[in-house]
């Protein structure tokens, strides 16, 4: 069959654009030691899995680290389009398209060592003042207990200030992201109690703005990543990460 070249130009045209543009995504989120960091080994458990996978996938990434309430915001307004790990709530769900879970945290009461604060129920909060990071979703309903005072504060760093300062009787955190945090901020050995009892093993997931023109595709491409290799890139990422 003959080739003319007003046929070719177009083909050669559009194979060089396919070759040569891939799609940019925004990825921004809050820092989240050892999910989002920065630090010689990288930018984060959660980071480098989602990454991966759109890497993967032939995509090219911006990334920026925000607070969490700005992260929230501009994805919201379009501003950015990837968030690469939260706990899902039905008011997020609005603007956002959410993938399956790719681990779960969790979730722990710290107090002072003199406390050793246990969660049982909703009811052993009574009284106490419980620190809550601005803008998290937290499980079990826990923001609409009326028996405790909340102590809002900006991330969890400030939650352990206000705990080590008296000002906060109990705080909450992911586990792993609470001894991390600790280490860094040099808090004596000893200091805090991190209760045996879990509050919530609450899923984390990725997310895509809805209003996305390829977020259907994005979650997907994600979902199957995470089907397929989730399990042995965490587990190489934990070890790289120092927690296991």
């Amino acid at each position: 069959m003959k080739i003319t070249l007003s046929y070719l130009g177009p083909l050669l045209l559009l194979l060089a654009s396919q070759l040569t543009s891939a799609a940019t995504l925004k990825m921004s989120q809050d820092l989240w030691p050892p999910y989002i960091m920065n630090s010689v080994q990288g930018s984060g458990i959660a980071h480098d899995i989602v990454a991966d996978a759109l890497i993967s996938a032939g995509y090219d990434l911006e990334y920026a680290v925000k607070p969490w309430t700005r992260v929230l915001k501009e994805t919201k307004s379009g501003q950015s389009d990837v968030i690469i790990s939260l706990w899902k709530t039905e008011e997020r769900a609005k603007f956002l398209l959410y993938t399956e879970p790719y681990t779960h945290n969790n979730v722990i009461f710290i107090s002072l060592s003199e406390s050793q604060f246990e969660y049982e129920s909703l009811d052993s909060l009574k009284g106490l003042r419980v620190a809550l990071i601005n803008d998290y979703a937290y499980a079990n309903d826990l923001r609409q207990y009326k028996d405790m005072t909340v102590i809002n504060t900006l991330d969890l760093p400030n939650s352990l200030r206000y705990l080590l300062a008296n000002k906060a009787d109990v705080i909450l955190a992911d586990e792993s992201v609470g001894k991390w945090i600790a280490r860094g901020m040099k808090i004596p050995k000893g200091k805090l109690y991190f209760s045996k009892t879990h509050f919530d093993s609450t899923p984390l997931h990725a997310a895509v703005r809805k209003d996305h023109p390829e977020a259907e595709k994005i979650v997907l491409i994600l979902n199957n990543y995470f089907k397929n290799h989730a399990k042995g890139k965490l587990e190489a990422l934990n070890m790289l990460y120092g927690i296991r």
